[in-house]
């Protein structure tokens, strides 16, 4: 197991994120599968009524243009595309399917897993790992809060199977303890939102053409609960909350767009790769 120093603890300024940039970083879209949750009161115990909801699962490729490639999040596990029905998961509370790999989407837009220079998880549950054992050969950018539990006794209960990222532990961490300036240009943010894993991030991201994007991870599931706060059950409420209200203060401070990368509805209005966004 590889460890750089630990990052100081850091919250990002306003100001900063202000900072008009002109790096020309492109974000790739990728379609890394479905899960269709057939229980939404786990998400807001006020949605017990609510039919299932096909979720969306993206992962993401962020290409700078001299200080290399992350990968934000490895969606579901490719091995589910060779079922055409998808598998089950969790007693049958969610259906997984996968009908294009991440690997061959990657491949399209010209990029090798041991060629991204950082893989960063918003957090390790099994729609946003199940590909990272692909990037053994990358930086590791994650909250050390999680990364201590993930190869720990105590990883499944914070739903971290091992099994979707065990190679990761011989990788090159850098062990982060708030927000991270990923490239150092101000282009491309990590921000810490902890609360759905002790260790759950966001990613703020400068495009000169598209404007800034968050990438709001398992902040917020869908529309809906990000307009009513639901929270889910198995969050930490307190961090949850103290979260929300950090990205709150962003948007209401900066031009940012938050893109729920669960929402299905919004999914649908993504350009995906292999075209991008500028």
């Amino acid at each position: 197991m590889l460890l750089s120093a630990t990052v100081s603890a850091k919250t990002i300024s306003i100001e900063s994120l202000n900072a008009k940039s002109t790096v020309k970083i492109k974000l790739y879209v990728l379609d890394c599968g479905t899960i269709q949750a057939r229980d939404m009161s786990l998400f807001n115990p006020l949605l017990s009524t609510r039919k299932p909801m096909n979720m969306a699962v993206p992962c993401y490729v962020i290409k700078h243009p001299t200080k290399g490639i992350l990968v934000w999040d490895a969606g579901l596990q490719d091995d589910i595309a060779k079922s055409s029905h998808g598998v089950e998961a969790h007693q049958g509370v969610f259906h997984l399917t996968v009908k294009r790999t991440m690997l061959s989407q990657l491949k399209e837009i010209g990029v090798e897993p041991k060629n991204v220079t950082y893989f960063a998880p918003s957090h390790l549950h099994l729609d946003h790992s199940g590909n990272a054992n692909y990037f053994t050969q990358s930086k590791l950018l994650m909250q050390n809060s999680d990364y201590q539990l993930a190869f720990s006794k105590d990883a499944a209960k914070y739903g971290f199977d091992v099994n979707h990222y065990f190679e990761l532990k011989s990788a090159e961490h850098v062990p982060l303890n708030g927000d991270y300036d990923v490239f150092g240009d101000g282009s491309t943010i990590i921000l810490s939102t902890p609360g759905h894993s002790p260790g759950h991030q966001s990613l703020y991201l400068k495009l000169v053409k598209t404007g800034d994007v968050i990438l709001s991870g398992d902040l917020y599931h869908f529309a809906e609960n990000r307009a009513n706060y639901g929270i889910p059950v198995w969050n930490d409420k307190k961090q949850t909350i103290q979260s929300f209200a950090k990205i709150d203060h962003i948007l209401d401070n900066t031009s940012a767009s938050l893109w729920i990368q669960h929402d299905p509805e919004e999914a649908k209005l993504k350009n995906m790769s292999p075209n991008f966004y500028d």
